[in-house]
């Protein structure tokens, strides 16, 4: 494994062993990955299969702050494991779907966008916008106007 974090968290993510077919990194991490974003402060992973039964081993599983699923937070790194996204967001097509680097399973650049985009929080305009910059460049478009993020 190759990406790595300041905090550990893709080798703690590593140690967990979830069968790759099973899980994928969802959020802001997905931008780190890609290197869109200086640094993450946690994880976010969708699980389902065998990888949310390792995930039940780590935790008790308790509500998330969305009242969506159930979560499961790693006693020791910041890791949320989540046995579902946010509502009308399909398990099994983002986990079928994701893009892998480094043999970790990501949501793929565009739903992080959409998702970004329906949530509208403070925090996710510099994502947005860095997601946008992207595409200008793969695209040769000019990005949108910072008023339009």
């Amino acid at each position: 494994m190759r990406l790595t974090d300041p905090s550990g968290l893709f080798a703690a993510l590593h140690r967990l062993h979830l069968p790759a077919c099973d899980y994928v990194v969802c959020g802001s991490a997905v931008l780190y990955a890609r290197g869109l974003r200086a640094r993450i402060g946690d994880l976010d992973v969708l699980a389902r299969g065998q990888a949310w039964r390792i995930a039940l081993t780590l935790a008790r599983p308790i509500r998330p702050p969305s009242g969506h699923g159930w979560a499961v937070y790693h006693p020791s790194a910041a890791i949320e494991i989540v046995d579902r996204w946010t509502p009308g967001w399909p398990t099994d097509q983002l986990i079928e779907g994701a893009d892998v680097i480094d043999g970790i399973r990501f949501m793929r650049l565009g739903d992080v966008l959409r998702w970004k985009e329906a949530a509208r929080r403070p925090k996710d305009g510099p994502d947005i916008a860095a997601i946008h910059r992207l595409h200008a460049l793969w695209t040769g478009t000019p990005s949108p106007a910072p008023h339009a993020i």
